[in-house]
């Protein structure tokens, strides 16, 4: 008994050594790329992405974490615009970078020491427009960083994905909203 006692305590350290050492090994970056093609204008894409009032809208963050809490602050949109969110997850603030008709560039702060950069580019011609969004990010906590890198990037290619989807949603139904309600006034000013 004793004997399979110190053999399963042998195996217990060396497994918690090679954790160990593959932790310290791991990179501590991740990166991460979605892209998705769009029918919409790329002002209603510009709508949605630029101000931080409308990231509600399709920010998949809700349906991970019910009560997670944004605050936004003024000016919401822009250069300089800035938000907050505490959740169950931790606390982040994001800050636009840079903004131009075609690309939002933006920092993430995640509890403080977790560091990342976004961009979600939208290009195209007419309403054909393919959205791209980029991550790239470091987890500066020591030994389990690389690990959470690995989390990280997991947790971060579903939740660009679903963004991505939900975007295109918005975007597609506010653009053929547009479309429709120029023809609705001009069919019911016919009839009268």
């Amino acid at each position: 008994m004793i004997k399979f006692f110190v053999l399963t305590l042998k195996a217990l350290f060396l497994s918690a050594l090679v954790m160990l050492v593959v932790g310290l090994l791991l990179s501590q970056r991740y990166t991460v790329h979605k892209s998705i093609q769009v029918t919409a204008s790329s002002s209603e894409i510009a709508k949605l992405v630029g101000d931080f009032n409308q990231w509600h809208k399709w920010q998949p963050w809700k349906s991970v974490d019910p009560n997670i809490k944004f605050t936004v602050l003024e000016p919401s949109q822009g250069v300089g615009a800035h938000q907050f969110w505490q959740s169950r997850f931790g606390d982040g603030e994001m800050t636009i970078t840079q903004q131009n008709n075609e690309q939002l560039t933006f920092n993430i702060l995640f509890n403080k020491e977790h560091i990342a950069q976004g961009t979600i580019q939208f290009k195209g011609a007419g309403n054909e427009i393919n959205i791209e969004c980029s991550l790239q990010g470091e987890v500066n906590t020591p030994i389990i960083g690389g690990y959470l890198a690995l989390l990280s990037q997991y947790i971060l290619n579903n939740t660009v994905k679903l963004a991505l989807n939900n975007i295109k949603t918005h975007a597609q139904l506010a653009t053929t909203n547009k479309a429709i309600a120029p023809n609705d006034s001009e069919s019911g000013s016919s009839e009268s």
